[in-house]
């Protein structure tokens, strides 16, 4: 076990289009105030139009010149009805051709629209459950309250034919939500006709038609259209340039851009949006593809105006704002795409667009994105955190329900390690899982071949320097990215680089006056983060090349090339001159090589900019930190704390996001790693010798396995490629490597495994004296 010193005293500081009619030529459609008959109303109703029909044509001629009388008597009321049956065909029939035109341009529209909807006012809102039946507008009659309802008209051999609406929940789900839902599943699988047939016999549709025009715009990159059809023409008439010379409430424009939309009620409020919905963001998301699509066009001069009159406007993001004016400079498209992170508009920008825009738009009226998929992704990943054990990264089948045996988790000891005389204080596994090193207070380094589980090399590099066997206990061992090297760090105030390969040293420093306590690798494998608890040199970046930039043959020594001291170390000062700084217990950095965080005596964890070598955040803990890691995306970072604290800390804000209780820490250094299928598990050493194992995303305990009595469990690492298995290294002079029930049983060993010098073959495997 060990045990840091304390802290020195100094530190450093809707209602929506509505339903589908396909009415004839002498047929007006019906008031929007009305609502929807029954059946039987309606064809009393026609019956008695018919005779009224019949009773009009036998009057004939002796009521016409009463009925010019009155017309001239009223000129108002019956210009008002002899006008509005006409108009109204006439725009019925506009609504057909556009919504042809519509389907010619945009062969992507999720499904034909070949119904007619009557205009209702729109709303800004959504049901409860997200998608009412009585709000969507996608029911081809409007909807309504009875089991079953007029859904609309067919033309069946030229009769009217009256379709008919189930309304009945389906095993407790709204029937039109999993209708539409499996509308666009059966799109985005490519059956578009049978997207056709659902919709024809259910009655329901996946989008109106002004939702279709907002996604074809977007994918043919009508960027105003876009605008006018999400957010309204009453949302653009404040003056917003829209960057073709026209502003957006001028006459020409309004002419030729008010068709879309407009019989579906949206011309002048838009779509409805999601509560909550940031509209501004909405419009820099459209403006910012319609500015890199004109760079990529080489329309410098257009993608200006836009950034000038269109984006900077907004006063939104102003960051993103500094970096896209500095595309303006970009010399050709392959450079812009290059530097923006962007794929083109020939690429799924557009598409990415829509996922990212359908998000913030009411669902009833614009399901998201690939729902059914979604919501197939959500099940599984609640099965796998439900599931105690799981052990794998295949996802879990959507036929039945997944859980994982016990069977197949890490939970028995498959073999020990006994090499060292001494406590063991540190292990890892190579990244590629072939070999483990582990280290102690023997001042011995071990690196074990992890397929038969025999020494493949044992390093002493630092007793050749120790005063006295108390000065030589390695701190930590690190394998380099590519798995060529390893560091071993030691109480004798030193830290040695050897080849794995060969057994070669290759590099060295002894310039400190303190123990090195830690090291982390970038990912060039040449270039290591080393920390300390001396004053001189906290904190430092080490190369294995010399300092003019070669390779050397000979052994590199003190090639220190950079010091995050605070402040920096003063050579000129006499004594005492120089302030103390902080001293460091452990480090890491993020897998992309961007990121290294430090814990400190003084209980801070310090994050810095590996680009910039600035700082960039810190955060002052309650109680002692003895180690940290970052997760394998960088998201999260793992740290031990005294009072036997193991927490799971937001890599960004330094925020809590988990803590994982039960095992015990006072006085000596533990650590913990994260592990298992998809690192879903977090295991750690204990002071009461024992292994504790969490799910990662739920703190939820999985297991607690007696491993070294009767001392402290030092150190865990968890098999980077078999989730299956994990090491652990305690005071009893034993690593333990821990397996699954099932690797246990005979037919997992192979009768090949024979024992090298000093070794004892087991049924649980090899395991070295």
């Amino acid at each position: 076990m060990i045990s840091w010193p304390d802290s020195p005293t100094n530190t450093s500081p809707l209602t929506i289009a509505g339903p589908s009619v396909t009415s004839t030529p002498n047929q007006a459609p019906a008031p929007e105030s009305i609502a929807p008959q029954s059946q039987n109303q309606q064809l009393s109703h026609t019956s008695s139009e018919v005779q009224d029909n019949n009773a009009t044509e036998a009057a004939g001629t002796r009521s016409r010149k009463r009925r010019r009388r009155e017309s001239e008597a009223s000129p108002r009321t019956a210009g008002s009805n002899t006008a509005s049956k006409p108009h109204s065909r006439k725009r019925q029939r506009g609504t057909q051709t556009d919504a042809r035109e519509l389907e010619q341009e945009d062969p992507s529209m999720r499904l034909e629209h070949n119904h007619e909807h009557r205009s209702q006012p729109a709303t800004n809102g959504s049901s409860q459950n997200g998608s009412s039946p009585h709000t969507n507008g996608s029911a081809k009659n409007g909807g309504g309250g009875a089991e079953m309802e007029t859904n609309g008209y067919h033309s069946t051999n030229g009769q009217s034919v009256v379709a008919r609406q189930d309304t009945s929940p389906f095993y407790g789900h709204d029937r039109e939500e999993v209708t539409r839902i499996l509308l666009q599943s059966l799109s985005d699988l490519g059956y578009g006709q049978a997207a056709k047939q659902l919709s024809d016999e259910s009655g329901y549709e996946l989008e109106i038609p002004s939702v279709a025009a907002f996604r074809s715009a977007v994918q043919r990159g009508e960027w105003e259209e876009a605008e006018v059809l999400l957010f309204g023409q009453e949302e653009l008439d404040g003056g917003v340039m829209l960057g073709n010379g026209h502003h957006a409430s001028s006459p020409s424009w309004r002419k030729s851009r008010l068709s879309f939309g407009s019989q579906n009620g949206f011309s002048r409020h838009g779509l409805p949006l999601a509560e909550g919905a940031d509209t501004t963001m909405l419009k820099f998301l459209l403006r910012q593809q319609k500015y890199l699509e004109l760079l990529e066009n080489r329309d410098l001069n257009t993608a200006l105006n836009v950034l000038r009159n269109e984006l900077t406007p907004l006063k939104r993001d102003i960051g993103r704002l500094h970096a896209l004016s500095s595309l303006i400079m970009c010399q050709s498209a392959e450079d812009l795409r290059s530097q923006a992170d962007w794929d083109g508009a020939q690429g799924e920008s557009r598409n990415h667009l829509l996922s990212e825009i359908s998000t913030s738009i009411s669902p009833s009226v614009m399901i998201p994105e690939h729902r059914l998929a979604t919501l197939f992704s959500e099940v599984q990943q609640q099965q796998i955190l439900d599931c105690r054990y799981h052990s794998t990264t295949v996802e879990p089948s959507l036929y039945t329900d997944h859980e994982c045996s016990p069977d197949d988790f890490p939970l028995q000891t498959f073999c020990e390690l006994r090499n060292h005389s001494d406590e063991v204080w540190f292990l890892e596994f190579s990244h590629d899982g072939s070999m483990l090193a582990t280290a102690g207070k023997d001042g011995l380094v071990c690196v074990y071949d992890t397929l038969r589980w025999k020494v493949r090399h044992e390093f002493r590099e630092h007793e050749r320097t120790a005063s006295n066997a108390g000065d030589r206990g390695v701190c930590c061992v690190a394998f380099s990215p590519d798995d060529q090297y390893l560091i071993s760090c030691s109480q004798n105030n030193e830290l040695v680089v050897v080849n794995v390969r060969d057994g070669r040293r290759v590099a060295t420093a002894d310039h400190f006056d303190y123990p090195v306590t830690t090291a982390a690798w970038l990912p060039d494998s040449e270039t290591f983060v080393v920390g300390t608890q001396g004053s001189r040199r906290p904190l430092g970046l080490y190369s294995l090349r010399n300092n003019n930039g070669t390779s050397s043959s000979g052994v590199v020594r003190n090639n220190e090339i950079y010091s995050w001291r605070d402040p920096p170390w003063d050579p000129s000062a006499s004594g005492g001159g120089n302030s103390n700084s902080f001293r460091i217990t452990d480090c890491a950095v993020s897998r992309d090589g961007t990121r290294m965080v430090a814990t400190t005596l003084d209980n801070k964890i310090l994050m810095y900019d590996l680009g910039s070598k600035f700082k960039i955040a810190e955060w002052q803990m309650e109680d002692k930190l003895t180690s940290i890691n970052f997760s394998r995306d960088g998201s999260e970072m793992l740290l031990n704390m005294n009072e036997g604290r193991v927490l799971a800390l937001s890599a960004q804000t330094g925020e809590v996001l988990m803590r994982y209780e039960g095992c015990q820490q006072r006085d000596f250094v533990i650590r913990s790693c994260f592990g298992g299928a998809g690192e879903g598990f977090v295991v750690s050493g204990s002071e009461d010798s024992r292994v504790y194992i969490w799910r990662r995303q739920t703190g939820m305990q999985v297991a607690t396995l007696e491993a070294h009595a009767p001392g402290t469990v030092n150190a865990v690492a968890w098999h980077p490629t078999n989730p299956a298995i994990f090491a652990s290294a305690g005071d009893d002079r034993r690593v333990r490597i821990w397996s699954s029930a099932a690797a246990l049983r005979p037919q997992h060993y192979s009768s090949s495994y024979s024992a090298g010098p000093g070794a004892s073959s087991t049924s649980l495997g090899v395991y070295q004296r």
